[in-house]
């Protein structure tokens, strides 16, 4: 049963017509079918109906019949009573039945067509039985009575019983014949209906068939190209869909198997492609790892070796001025190719490296034997070396260098290879300027390390050497305002005032830059000691006061008596005090400057605020940097050197604090910081 499903199938999947054309050809089979179906129903119908017509006809034949049958007994009585009676208008009416009678026997012929013969006879033994009948009522007209009942006893009567026989047969015949047709007919409607009901079945049977057979050479090639595209979709491309039908499934199923050998293809690709993608990333990253040159020249030479399956590799860095490529570093190759290209540098336009920086593009010799008039053929021809690849390094279109791979086995180099090894060049390119970058860094680094720290030693000495002169100055114009070495004239006594002034000014501009050249080179240390915050508040209260007043500001202070005492360098906490305060009334010129201070998650936090002139947000970082100040008018006005934020926040990290500012423009500004409340003591480097 399968094969023959399979069979069919098959052969209805083979026809090469298109698949609306075959559903189009099996509706109109089913179309044909049920008109066939009708066809016979309505021929067994029209036979029902010619068998009903015949049946009733019988039954016709059959009346009539049994009215002949009935008519001939009733003429028989009715001439024996008319015989008796001698009245003359009953013979006459038994005159006109008999002639009536046999107009009846004359249309009977024409509906018993198949009693012909026995109609016959009827109509023969009715002729004499009407000619004895009209004897005997002219006999009885003339008065012969008794002559005329004679007749009717001897000739009528049995004439008369012979006629009821005939008629009796005539009704048998037809009531056997009508019989015979019943059952004919009742074995024609079984027949009938044993063909309209097979038909029926072998309809359903057949249109069911061509439905199961007709969806079937769609359903399971699409089951196939379903399943195939499953597979696809998995990213399985081997297997392939096997259609036979010659319709549109069956070009459906070639595309598919197209498809699919081309995405096998081009999967292949993106395989060898992400794999050489991911080569290429390790490799990359590996470069990128090292900054020292020649691990990366060698990384590379080794990596571009291991990519191209070559046996040796090379990297020549080319030198501008001499046009020539100079040995750099190489992997595997052999010493004597090296010491010769080191004593001797290809130049541009020889050899596969000469020819690829000329070219700016790959170039590889698939055997230097068939290479004609090949300058470096002794030199690669001793070691075996047979195929060579060059490809150039660029750097914005500038020549950098060349990579040159070496093969002891003739032939020339795939095109993938030669892409792989270039974009491997092109990426080593940017690894090489940052390992050249790097040593150019650590060089300029060295030497700035060293002038910084020149730098720290100058200044820390000249810092030294100005002070104790300046100290001096100080001193002794202090001594002569004293009246040490005589009475001193009024007009003297201005003068040493400001050389007093100037010189306390000058000598802390010294000691910042002192303090600033020990923390740039390490020497600046803490002297961690028991403080109080609001007694070095206090006493830098006390020591700006007179500033402050100078310009009628008003000096705030909200520190709590209750805060606990605090470790660290109270000399240097001061300090950063004294640089925000004296930064506040320096920068402030009507309002008030305030110093307030609480305890925060274990730290002091210390805010500095003013009513001046504020500070630009793309200033707030700039101005702890050194030598840096507000870039107005108003700051250049004010002087100073640009250290004291700076010395303030180094002080505040060595404490493990930090310092930060928010200010708003032309309305002020305060300077927070942090100090742990318990800093230990350490020596560290700004």
């Amino acid at each position: 049963m399968t094969r023959l499903r399979n069979f069919a199938v098959d052969l209805v999947s083979r026809v090469p017509a298109r698949v609306q054309t075959k559903l189009l050809v099996a509706f109109l089979a089913m179309v044909a079918l049920l008109i066939l179906l009708g066809a016979v129903g309505l021929r067994v119908l029209s036979g029902m109906n010619e068998r009903n017509e015949e049946l009733i006809e019988l039954q016709r034949k059959i009346a009539a019949y049994r009215q002949v049958q009935h008519d001939t007994t009733r003429q028989l009585y009715g001439v024996s009573s008319a015989l008796l009676s001698e009245d003359q208008r009953e013979l006459d009416g038994i005159l006109r039945q008999l002639s009536q009678f046999g107009y009846d026997l004359d249309r009977l012929q024409h509906v018993a067509q198949d009693e012909v013969d026995l109609l016959a006879e009827v109509r023969q033994d009715y002729d004499r039985f009407i000619g004895i009948v009209t004897d005997a009522v002219e006999r009885a007209r003339a008065g012969q009575v008794g002559e005329a009942r004679e007749v009717q006893l001897n000739e009528a009567r049995p004439l008369a019983d012979r006629l009821e026989r005939l008629t009796n047969q005539l009704v048998n015949v037809a009531e056997a014949d009508m019989l015979e047709r019943i059952e004919a007919s009742q074995r024609a409607y079984d027949v009938s209906r044993l063909v309209v009901v097979a038909l029926a079945l072998g309809s359903i049977v057949l249109a069911l068939g061509l439905g199961y057979v007709f969806s079937w050479s769609i359903v399971a090639p699409l089951t196939r190209i379903a399943g195939q595209l499953r597979q696809i979709a998995a990213g399985e491309f081997a297997e392939r869909v096997d259609v036979v039908n010659r319709d549109e499934l069956g070009a459906l199923a070639a595309d598919v198997n197209r498809t699919s050998e081309e995405l096998a293809r081009l999967y292949g690709q993106l395989q060898r492609s992400v794999g050489e993608l991911e080569t290429l990333g390790a490799v990359s990253r590996e470069i990128s790892s090292s900054l020292e040159l020649q691990a990366v020249l060698r990384a590379i030479a080794a990596h571009a070796v291991a990519l191209a399956g070559a046996d040796a590799g090379a990297f020549c860095a080319y030198d501008e001025d001499a046009q020539v490529f100079r040995l750099q570093a190489t992997h595997e190759l052999d010493p004597g190719v090296v010491e010769t290209l080191t004593r001797r540098p290809v130049r541009l336009g020889e050899g596969a490296a000469g020819l690829a920086g000329m070219r700016r593009a790959a170039v590889q010799i698939p055997d230097i034997d068939q290479e004609a008039g090949y300058a470096l053929y002794d030199t690669m021809h001793t070691p075996g070396y047979r195929a060579l690849l060059a490809v150039p390094l660029l750097r914005e279109d500038s020549l950098v260098g060349a990579l040159v791979l070496c093969r002891k086995g003739p032939g020339a180099f795939a095109s993938e290879t030669v892409n792989l090894v270039q974009t491997l060049a092109n990426q080593s390119v940017l690894a090489i300027e940052n390992a050249e970058l790097f040593e150019e860094l650590e060089r300029k680094g060295r030497e700035l390390a060293a002038a910084s720290r020149h730098k720290s030693e100058f200044l820390a000495n000249m810092s030294h050497e100005l002070r104790t002169p300046l100290n001096a100055v100080l001193g002794y114009a202090e001594l002569i305002q004293d009246g040490i070495y005589g009475e001193v004239p009024d007009k003297i006594h201005g003068v040493l005032e400001r050389i007093q002034q100037n010189g306390r000014h000058l000598l802390g501009l010294i000691n910042d830059v002192l303090d600033l050249s020990k923390i740039e080179a390490g020497q600046l240390t803490l002297s961690a000691v028991d403080y109080s915050m609001r007694e070095v508040a206090l006493a830098v209260v006390s020591g700006t006061e007179a500033l402050a007043a100078e310009k009628k500001l008003a000096l705030e202070l909200d520190v709590p008596a209750d805060l606990p005492p605090g470790r660290g360098d109270e000399r240097r906490i001061t300090q950063v005090l004294l640089n925000l305060i004296g930064n506040a009334i320096k920068f402030t010129d009507a309002g008030s400057v305030g110093i307030r201070a609480r305890l925060e998650d274990g730290c002091f936090l210390v805010a500095v605020s003013d009513t001046g002139i504020g500070i630009a947000p793309e200033d707030r970082q700039r101005v702890f940097e050194e030598f840096q100040q507000v870039d107005t008018s108003s700051t250049r006005k004010k002087g100073g050197t640009g250290l004291g934020l700076a010395i303030a926040r180094r002080i505040v990290e060595l404490h493990g604090g930090r310092i930060w500012v928010e200010s708003t423009l032309g309305r002020g500004t305060t300077f927070y910081f942090t100090l742990p409340l318990r800093a230990d003591e350490r020596e560290e480097a700004a």
